[in-house]
């Protein structure tokens, strides 16, 4: 029983890398849309930068 647990959540844990990039790339599109600033942590502190357009 214990390794369909465990199969069940390494399957979840391979998958929050993915999801977290996902994230990512809908706040940098939100904050470019609303002319806002995207909030991030960098360098031990919180910080607040414009989102230039990116380009592909």
């Amino acid at each position: 029983m214990k390794t369909v647990k465990g199969t069940v959540w390494e399957k979840d844990v391979a998958n929050v890398s993915a999801a977290l990039r996902r994230a990512a790339r809908q706040a940098r599109k939100r904050a470019q849309q609303t002319h806002t600033p995207l909030v991030i942590y960098e360098d031990g502190r919180i910080k607040r930068k414009m989102v230039m357009q990116e380009t592909k």
